[in-house]
């Protein structure tokens, strides 16, 4: 039994560090080329793909923030932050795959797709049979952010901040 747990633990580790590698590796060759295609795949699917946008030479100009906002029958509405604290052993974990979907996802308005699901997801984790929701919306704010080479961060009010936008990314009623 030890034996196969052991099996199984090596095996889970080097199909890990293999994704890793050949969803990175230059496509030098036919192999590496094939390679790369499945293992970029798998990697989005599982959340270990890896993203340089915070080494890159142009990095992100902008830090958002997502938050669904439920409208209940009896007319009270909540905001919920979409990036709570998870507790747990795999706590960690759990919280980066989230955020990393969240980030790329449920942030971009480029992903509408992907929108649908997230609210269904929020219904049935905010909605009760004693409560019913109203309306849901999924919105963002983002702020935009100078780059540290021009002017750096001002001593006066330590902010990079330079505008705060909001955007209503969908709404759903749910009224019968």
């Amino acid at each position: 039994m030890l034996k196969i747990k052991r099996y199984f633990q090596n095996t889970l580790i080097l199909s890990y560090l293999g994704i890793i590698y050949f969803s990175g590796v230059p496509e030098t060759n036919t192999l590496n080329f094939r390679m790369k295609q499945k293992a970029q795949d798998l990697a989005l699917a599982i959340g270990i793909n890896p993203s340089w946008s915070m080494f890159a030479p142009n990095p992100i100009k902008f830090d958002s923030k997502s938050y669904v906002e439920i409208t209940y029958e009896d007319g009270e509405v909540e905001l919920h932050d979409i990036e709570i604290e998870l507790d747990g052993p795999l706590a960690t974990f759990r919280k980066a795959r989230w955020m990393k979907y969240a980030q790329d996802n449920l942030r971009s308005p480029t992903q509408k797709g992907l929108l649908n699901p997230a609210i269904r997801h929020f219904v049935a984790k905010y909605g009760t049979i004693d409560r019913p929701i109203k309306e849901m919306a999924l919105k963002r704010k983002w702020w935009d952010v100078k780059p540290f080479y021009v002017g750096g961060i001002d001593p006066i009010s330590n902010s990079r901040v330079l505008k705060e936008n909001s955007e209503i990314l969908l709404t759903q009623n749910f009224e019968n």
